[in-house]
């Protein structure tokens, strides 16, 4: 390619910009200068990848750590060992005499995961919820089945 195939597409807008008169000069004046420059590319990828990194974390991510339930009743919930967005490593105890790991799945607003033979759904609610006084009056509760299995923080 020569020198002038490359310049005239170049030159072409600025010369069009001086045969301009009156304020059309000053409007094509002011949007050629707030043109995007590399740093703005470079700054809408990251905020691309921001809101894509966003929209991948889960209200029930917020959920991680244990939760306490009456008489040593617990539900802990940790990030799935293989790093899936939305799965969870489940630890619970529901009753007195049963302690087990479950894998549980985000869906919407509730972590989905099958305790014998059961597909449960974990959702948040308050204590009264709960159906233990021990909890009544707590406001950040996880609720397992209302009324009869749920745990607060």
């Amino acid at each position: 390619m020569t020198m002038r195939a490359i310049l005239i597409p170049l030159l072409t807008p600025l010369l069009l910009m001086g045969c301009a008169k009156g304020p059309d000069r000053d409007m094509a004046a002011n949007n050629a200068s707030s043109a995007p420059m590399a740093d703005n590319i470079d700054d809408a990828d990251a905020v691309a990848t921001n809101i894509a990194q966003a929209d991948a974390r889960r209200a029930t991510d917020d959920w991680v750590g244990r939760w306490t339930g009456p008489e040593g009743l617990f539900l802990d919930i940790q990030p799935s060992p293989d790093g899936k967005p939305g799965h969870y490593a489940l630890t619970n105890k529901d009753n007195l005499d049963r302690q087990g790991d479950y894998t549980g799945v985000a869906d919407g607003t509730t972590i989905r995961f099958v305790r014998d033979g059961k597909d449960l759904a974990i959702r948040p609610g308050k204590g009264e919820e709960t159906g233990f006084k021990y909890l009544a009056g707590k406001q950040e509760c996880l609720i397992v089945v209302a009324g009869k299995e749920g745990y607060c923080r």
